[in-house]
């Protein structure tokens, strides 16, 4: 459905992109999280034709790409970005919104009433956009993806400005818009709402990918227990940790169990436990690879 092969970007000589190779398919939701000034952006304005890498290139359905103008006119058929607020028309409706991006992609607004009642904007839709709230906005914003109902789709900061009950409204509705097989890449500061609809999740970091976490399949399971620094180097000092285990943000201990005997795990257990520590045993989450990653820039 799409690749990223050998993509590469800089700007006054500092690399952002390099040749990052990546593929997705239809049918997948797609976390990015990285800090600001990692990547993600630029990574969706190449994707989306907004900026030309300098090396590599974006290639959509194994044989198109933005190689003539004929090509790119398919492609933007195929694919949306999440409008920015800022870009929105204060004397139109919402509802002015969501037919212009209907028409421009699908060609038809018929769909557009079921959009307003799924998303429950009747109360609002029709006013003019200069009256709306930031949380109203951001839910037009989401709308106008789901009326241009494209293949592929960019949001960028979906969430943003939303209440807990929006946010589960938008995420239920990026599944059921999974199910129709769309492919989409999120990109969101919620990193713990990524974890219940993404299929995996990307780290971005010196231009690369450098973590894949998938929620498909097995993950490896750790015992986690919050520690400081000082107990960490004396844990160190006084036991033989294994050499896959974790020291995150200098905050979380977590020791892997696949592949441990039974016996040694009981015993990892009991020595956090006089510790009087509490423990949990799973998986890590989004949140925990993001501090892995970029705890000096938090």
């Amino acid at each position: 459905m799409l690749k990223i092969k050998n993509v590469s970007i800089s700007y006054q000589h500092k690399m952002v992109l390099d040749q990052l190779d990546f593929s997705a398919a239809k049918g997948e939701i797609i976390g990015v999280a990285a800090p600001n000034g990692t990547g993600k952006t630029t990574m969706f304005n190449i994707i989306a034709n907004y900026v030309k890498p300098d090396a590599g290139q974006v290639i959509f359905d194994d044989k198109y790409s933005y190689k003539n103008e004929k090509e790119e006119l398919l492609i933007h058929r195929l694919l949306a970005t999440f409008p920015d607020q800022k870009d929105l028309y204060e004397e139109l409706s919402g509802i002015d919104h969501m037919k212009l991006y209907a028409n421009m992609w699908k060609g038809s607004a018929k769909n557009v009433p079921a959009i307003v009642e799924r998303l429950q904007m009747g109360h609002y839709v029709k006013r003019k956009v200069g009256t709306y709230s930031l949380g109203m906005r951001q839910r037009l914003c989401f709308a106008m993806m789901m009326a241009a109902d494209t293949s592929i789709m960019l949001m960028d900061e979906v969430m943003n400005g939303l209440d807990v009950t929006n946010v589960a409204l938008i995420s239920d509705c990026l599944l059921e818009m999974k199910q129709r097989e769309k492919l989409i890449f999120v990109a969101s500061h919620l990193l713990e709402n990524l974890d219940l609809y993404a299929d995996r999740v990307i780290f971005l970091k010196g231009g690369k990918i450098v973590h894949e976490q998938k929620f498909t399949g097995e993950n490896d399971v750790y015992l986690k227990t919050d520690m400081d620094a000082e107990q960490y180097k004396k844990l160190v000092t006084e036991n033989v940790l294994p050499n896959d285990h974790m020291y995150i943000a200098k905050r979380l201990l977590c020791i892997p169990l696949k592949g441990m005997a039974a016996a040694d795990q009981t015993k990892w257990i009991e020595r956090m436990l006089t510790d009087e520590k509490e423990l949990a045993v799973g998986t890590l989450g989004t949140v925990e690879y993001y501090e892995k990653y970029y705890s000096e820039s938090l």
